[in-house]
C-alpha cells in the first residue's frame, strides 16, 4: 500500500508538473529565506557567548536623573568608579575599564590611524578574547607591552605572531610623541558576534596612556571609558538597586549635598550587543531587537504565503481527483487511508522543497555574510539543534499547509466523485478567496513597511540632521596649525572652520545653574568662528561668533585664565532646557555655567561662572535621528577644536582633496591624510537602517513573487474551469473585453478587501517603529492608496495573460471542452 500511494504521489507530480513546479519553488524559496534569517537571528541573539564565563560578566552602566529632564543613559562612568565597586562589592571578583584614543602606528616610515584599547592590569581575566600566542594579562601589566589581533599583526609585520617585534606608538593626544612597545601578546581575530571591536590593546597603566592610573578618587570624566565586572560564581546583581542607591549617594552626591542624580547599574554581557546607548570607536553599533523581531516576522509572513498557495493550489485541483478519490473508495479505501496519501504527497512537496531550500541557502551564504559583514555557520550536519530545527519546520509546514486539503479531497462521496460532481467543494472556494485576501494584506503591509523605511532613511540622510553637508569634509588639524592655515589657501576650499566633534553631534555634558541655584543638565560643543556658516546655518535670533567681538574670542589667547567665560551661543533645546518660552527672550541674557577648562577631558567641571547668550542656532546635529537633539551650550575654544570643517567648490572637489592630501605631511601632520567627507559619517549611522531597507526590501519581493507565483496558477486554473461559461457568454454576444474584465475582477474583489485589512495592521506596525526615532517621517494617507493601486497593479498583471487567452477561446472551442 505504501508503495502504491508513493508511485500515486509522483504521478500526480508528472501530470501537473506546472502546479507542483509553482508550489515546490515558492516553498523552496520561501524556505531558503527563512533559513538565512535564522541564521543571521541566531547570531544576533549569540553575541558574546564565545567568551568563556560570559554569564558572570557585566558592563557598569550610568544613567544620570536631573530634575525635568529625561533620564540619560550611558556606558561611559567616572575612572574611580572601578576601585569604589571592588571596595564596596565582595562579590566582584575582578574589575577593569576600557579606554580608547586615536593613536598613530608606526614602523619605519609606514604611519597609520588605528583605535588603541587602554586596557586595565584585568582586564584579559575578565575578557577572555581567544589567545593565540603569548600571555595578554601579561602585556597589560607591563609598562611597554602590546596585545594585537593577528590581523593587525599580518598588517603590520607580515606574520601570525610577532612576539617581541617594537612598534612605535603615539597616543594622538595633543602633543604626544612616540613611545616604543613590545608586542606581547596575539589574540585570534576577534569574532563578528563579539561587541567589541578593538584590535590592539595597550596598558592603561603606562605613564603616557591617555586614561588616569587612580582606581579612587575623582577623576575627569573620560567619554570613551568602558568598566567590566566579574562576578564571583553563583552571583547575581538582580537584587543590587537598593545597594546601587547606597553606593550612589556614598560616592557621587550632587553639587551642594543634595540627592545623587547617578544611578549605576549593570547590564550582561550577552545582552551588550542590544542594550548599548552610544557609539565608541571600540565597539560595533548596537543591534535593535526591535528590527530583529520584525525580520522573524517578515520570515515568518513569506512561508505563510508560500504555505497559502499550497493550500489555494491543492484545494483549486481537487476536483481533477474525484475520480481518483472515488474510485479509491469504491474498493474499500477509508477516509483516514485518503488522509494519510494526501498528507503523505504533501510531506513529499515538502521535503523537496527544502532539499531545494538548503542547497539555496547554503549558494546564497557567502552574499549574506558579505552583506551583513560576518560569518554565519550553517553546518547542519554536525549542529544537532539545527539540523531539528530544519526537519521540525519541514514537519509542521506540511502537516499544517496539507491537513485542510487532505480533508477536503478525501471527503468526496463516490457517486458524485465517479459522475465528475464538484458541488460538494464548494465551501473550498471559499476558502480559497480567504486565503488570498491574507495573502494580498501581507503583501500591502509589506509594501507600506518598505516604502516608509525608505522615507525615513532619506529623511535621516537629508533633511532631519539641518545641515548644509554639500561637498563638506573633516579633517584632523589643530585649530590654527600649519595644516589649517594652508588649507584655507587651497583652490577649491571655499571656506574653514575648526571644531570638536561635541559640536556636531552629542558629547562633552556640563551644568548650568538656574537662577533659583536648581542645576540643569546641558550639553557643552567647543568650536571656531564660522563652523555655522559654513553649515547652512542661520541665527533663530541674535547673531552668532565673529572674530570682531572680543567677548567672543577671550578663549583664542595664550593661557587663557580658568574663570574666562566667552558669550555663547545656545540651540534652540538649550533655551528651552534654561527656560525661555522662545528664543529672542535669550539673546543678552546671562546664564551660569560650568566651562570645562582647557586641555582638559569634555566633562571636566569647575565652578559655574557667567556667560552672555549671544544668539540662537537651530537645533542640528550630526548624531543619529533616532535621539533627540540634545539642549548644547556652544563657545569659542579653538585650543579644544581639533577637527576641521571645509566647504569645498562642487566643480573642482577632486583638486583640492588632491591638494589637502598633498598638504598633509609637509605641514608637519603625522600619519596618513584622514579626510572623510561629513556626508560618509552620518551614512555609517544609519548602516543598520539601510541594511534593514535593503533586507525588508528583498523580503518583500520575495513575497511578491512567491504570491504571484500562486495567484499565476489559480488564475489558469480558474480560467480552465470557466471555459465553458466563457463559451456561452460569447456566444451570447460578450466581447473579449468583458471576458477579461470578468476574470479580472473576480481577482480584484479580495485584493481590494486585502487592502482594507492590511491598512490599520501597517499602520500600527510602521508607527510603532518610527516611534524608535526622535525624528521621523508621517504616515500619509497617500501611502496607503499607493500600497494598494501596487497590490491591484501586481493581481492585475499576474492573471491578465490568463484572461486574455481565455477571452480571446473561439465559443466552439470552448463550448467543445470536456
Amino acid at each position: 500500500m505504501l508503495r502504491n500511494y508513493i508511485a500515486a504521489a509522483f504521478g500526480n507530480l508528472g501530470r501537473n508538473w506546472l502546479y507542483a513546479f509553482i508550489t515546490i519553488g515558492g516553498l523552496a524559496i520561501s524556505f531558503a529565506a527563512a533559513i538565512l534569517i535564522g541564521l543571521y537571528l541566531r547570531d544576533e541573539y549569540g553575541f558574546d557567548r564565545f567568551i568563556p564565563g560570559y554569564q558572570d560578566i557585566y558592563r557598569v552602566e550610568l544613567t544620570i536623573l536631573a530634575p525635568g529632564q529625561k533620564p540619560l543613559h550611558t556606558d561611559f562612568v567616572q575612572a574611580a568608579v572601578a576601585g569604589h565597586l571592588k571596595l564596596d562589592f565582595p562579590e566582584v571578583a575582578d574589575v577593569a575599564r576600557l579606554s580608547s584614543s586615536d593613536g598613530i602606528l608606526k614602523i619605519g616610515g609606514n604611519q597609520a590611524f588605528e583605535a588603541v584599547g587602554w586596557a586595565d592590569p584585568d582586564f584579559f581575566r575578565i575578557m577572555r578574547l581567544p589567545v593565540l600566542a603569548g600571555d595578554p594579562d601579561a602585556a597589560m601589566r607591563s609598562p611597554d607591552g602590546l596585545v594585537l589581533t593577528r590581523e593587525l599583526a599580518r598588517k603590520y609585520f607580515g606574520q601570525d605572531a610577532p612576539l617581541g617585534k617594537v612598534i612605535q606608538v603615539n597616543p594622538g593626544l595633543t602633543g604626544s610623541s612616540y613611545h616604543p612597545m613590545r608586542v606581547m601578546a596575539v589574540l585570534k581575530d576577534t569574532p563578528a558576534s563579539s561587541h567589541l571591536t578593538a584590535q590592539i590593546f595597550a596598558p592603561a597603566r603606562a605613564a603616557f596612556s591617555p586614561t588616569t592610573s587612580d582606581d579612587l578618587h575623582p577623576t575627569p570624566y573620560d567619554p570613551d571609558q568602558l568598566t567590566y565586572v566579574r562576578l564571583k560564581g553563583g552571583s547575581s546583581p538582580s537584587d543590587w538597586a537598593a545597594r546601587f542607591q547606597a553606593f550612589d549617594q556614598a560616592h557621587y552626591p550632587a553639587p551642594g549635598g543634595g540627592r545623587s542624580t547617578s544611578r549605576y547599574s549593570l547590564a550582561p554581557l550577552k545582552t551588550l550587543h542590544f542594550t548599548s546607548a552610544g557609539p565608541s570607536p571600540l565597539t560595533r553599533p548596537p543591534g535593535d531587537d526591535r528590527v530583529d523581531a520584525g525580520v522573524a516576522v517578515i520570515g515568518a509572513l513569506i512561508v505563510l504565503i508560500a504555505g497559502i498557495n499550497f493550500v489555494t493550489l491543492m484545494t483549486a485541483r481537487a476536483t481533477r481527483r474525484s475520480v481518483e478519490v472515488g474510485i479509491r473508495k469504491a474498493v474499500g479505501a477509508r477516509r483516514r487511508d485518503l488522509v494519510i496519501q494526501f498528507m503523505g504527497e504533501c510531506f513529499i512537496h515538502v521535503g523537496a522543497a527544502m532539499l531545494l531550500a538548503i542547497a539555496l541557502a547554503e549558494l546564497l551564504l557567502p552574499k549574506l555574510d558579505g552583506f551583513v559583514g560576518r560569518e554565519l555557520n550553517f553546518h547542519y550536519l554536525t549542529d544537532p539543534g539545527l539540523a531539528v530545527a530544519l526537519l521540525s519546520g519541514a514537519v509542521i509546514t506540511a502537516a499544517l499547509a496539507g491537513l485542510y486539503p487532505s480533508l477536503v479531497m478525501s471527503a468526496f462521496r463516490p457517486a458524485s466523485a465517479l459522475k465528475g460532481g464538484t458541488g460538494q467543494i464548494s465551501g473550498s472556494k471559499a476558502v480559497r478567496q480567504g486565503l488570498v485576501v491574507v495573502q494580498f494584506a501581507i503583501l500591502a503591509g509589506l509594501i507600506v513597511m518598505t516604502a516608509t523605511i525608505y522615507r525615513q532613511i532619506q529623511f535621516a540622510l537629508h533633511d532631519a540632521l539641518r545641515l548644509d553637508m554639500d561637498q563638506v569634509v573633516l579633517a584632523d588639524g589643530p585649530c590654527g596649525s600649519a595644516f589649517n592655515r594652508a588649507a584655507a589657501a587651497v583652490p577649491g576650499v571655499k571656506g574653514v572652520a575648526c571644531t570638536n566633534l561635541t559640536a556636531l553631534r552629542p558629547g562633552g555634558l556640563s551644568i548650568a545653574v538656574m537662577p533659583d541655584r536648581s542645576p540643569r543638565t546641558i550639553y557643552v560643543g567647543q568650536t571656531d568662528v564660522g563652523l555655522f556658516e559654513i553649515q547652512g546655518l542661520r541665527p533663530v535670533a541674535g547673531r552668532f561668533f565673529s572674530k570682531d567681538r572680543g567677548e567672543d574670542m577671550l578663549l583664542d589667547r595664550p593661557a587663557p585664565g580658568a574663570d574666562l567665560q566667552p558669550s555663547i551661543v545656545l540651540n534652540e533645546a538649550g533655551a528651552r532646557q534654561l527656560g525661555y518660552a522662545r528664543p529672542e527672550d535669550a539673546v543678552g541674557k546671562i546664564v551660569d555655567w560650568m566651562r570645562p577648562p582647557i586641555g582638559a577631558r569634555p566633562n571636566a567641571f569647575p565652578t559655574p561662572h557667567p556667560s552672555r547668550v549671544i544668539g540662537i542656532v537651530p537645533d542640528f546635529s550630526l548624531g543619529s535621528v533616532r535621539n533627540a537633539i540634545p539642549p548644547t551650550i556652544f563657545y569659542v575654544d579653538p585650543a579644544s577644536s581639533p577637527v576641521l570643517v571645509l566647504k569645498l567648490d562642487r566643480n573642482r572637489v577632486p583638486e583640492a582633496l588632491d591638494a589637502l592630501r598633498k598638504l598633509w605631511r609637509p605641514t608637519g601632520q603625522d600619519g596618513p591624510p584622514d579626510i572623510v567627507f561629513e556626508s560618509q559619517t552620518v551614512q555609517g549611522q544609519y548602516a543598520d537602517m539601510i541594511t534593514q531597507e535593503i533586507a525588508i526590501g528583498i523580503c518583500s519581493a520575495l513575497a511578491i513573487l512567491i504570491a504571484c507565483l500562486g495567484l499565476f496558477a489559480l488564475a489558469a486554473f480558474t480560467a480552465e474551469q470557466r471555459t465553458k461559461e466563457i463559451g456561452v457568454r460569447k456566444a451570447m454576444g460578450a466581447s473579449t473585453a468583458d471576458i477579461m474584465g470578468l476574470l479580472v475582477w473576480q481577482f480584484t474583489k479580495p485584493v481590494l478587501w486585502a487592502n482594507l485589512i492590511a491598512w490599520p495592521l501597517a499602520f500600527w506596525a510602521t508607527d510603532r517603529w518610527l516611534h524608535g526615532f526622535a525624528y521621523r517621517v508621517s504616515l500619509p494617507a497617500w501611502l496607503f492608496l499607493a500600497a494598494s493601486a501596487t497590490a491591484v497593479l501586481i493581481a492585475w498583471a499576474t492573471v491578465a495573460t490568463h484572461a486574455w487567452m481565455a477571452a480571446r477561446t473561439a465559443p466552439a472551442t470552448a463550448l467543445r471542452y470536456e
